[in-house]
């Protein structure tokens, strides 16, 4: 049998560790003398050190390690409480993954504020009718990427064709951070479709100032402002009621999908 100090030294642990282990009636000592106190253990019980110190790294509380370190518990249960901390984890990866994106995606926008070409680059000109399908929602702007594999899912089952990726940007005074927007692809011919998904023509618009930028379609850029200082500055206006439109060009990088150089468009008016 191993003193308790021996016992902590072999096995990598503080003797505080198996004074509380003691306490809570995780790991008690093989033998404790009655006059003073000394805690002692046998080498079998490293065994069962290594297993509380395994569930432990894992994240498990020492009331679940007491209760799977228990030989009344079935495997069954077992299985299940890893299961549930399998669940408790990957939800933890599922929010680090979502907030790592928006860094991702804030440092692209730092680092692109200038790319978007200048004003004077800005063109007027008339956009024909165009027939769509969309998806509309309101959701956050890294949702967007979801809502285009959603759209592009449908789309492929109908067995339809389609061109361009489109975003229409609604207004929403009351949306915070979840925006009215809308996904949509370009279409050759109309065909029937089941809701949330849509087959409408957008209408002709016979003043559209258009520039081209680069953008990901998980984040905000500043070529709306760009846009909306030109027609301020030029003697126009925004028509109302008509979403700006942002048409994806070409994919910028084929190492990130969501990156893209697009053509923003917004309805204008002589003022």
């Amino acid at each position: 049998m191993f003193k308790i100090s021996e016992f902590a030294k072999i096995s990598q642990v503080s003797v505080k560790t198996l004074r509380y282990y003691d306490q809570v009636h995780l790991l008690k000592p093989a033998h404790t003398d009655k006059f003073s106190g000394y805690r002692y253990y046998t080498a079998d019980q490293m065994f069962q050190l290594n297993r509380i110190l395994a569930y432990k790294e894992l994240g498990f509380s020492l009331d679940q390690i007491r209760q799977m370190m228990s030989e009344q518990i079935p495997l069954e249960q077992i299985r299940g409480m890893f299961r549930i901390k399998q669940s408790e984890i990957q939800s933890i990866l599922d929010k680090e993954q979502a907030r790592l994106n928006l860094i991702k995606d804030r440092l692209y926008a730092i680092e692109n504020e200038g790319k978007s070409l200048p004003s004077h680059d800005v063109i007027l000109k008339k956009v024909e009718p165009q027939l769509v399908l969309s998806y509309r929602k309101r959701t956050p702007f890294n949702k967007i990427p979801e809502l285009f594999q959603q759209l592009d899912d449908h789309l492929g089952r109908s067995g339809q064709s389609s061109l361009s990726r489109m975003v229409l940007w609604h207004g929403c005074e009351e949306c915070d951070d979840n925006m009215d927007v809308e996904v949509a692809r370009l279409i050759s011919q109309d065909f029937q479709t089941v809701p949330p998904f849509t087959v409408k023509q957008l209408p002709e618009i016979p003043l559209m100032a258009t520039l081209i930028h680069h953008c990901r379609t998980t984040c905000r850029c500043t070529a709306s402002v760009e846009l909306a200082l030109w027609i301020e500055r030029n003697g126009y206006r925004i028509k109302e009621n008509e979403p700006r439109r942002e048409i994806c060009v070409r994919r910028e990088s084929p190492d990130d999908p969501d990156s893209y150089v697009a053509e923003l468009q917004i309805a204008v008016e002589k003022a």
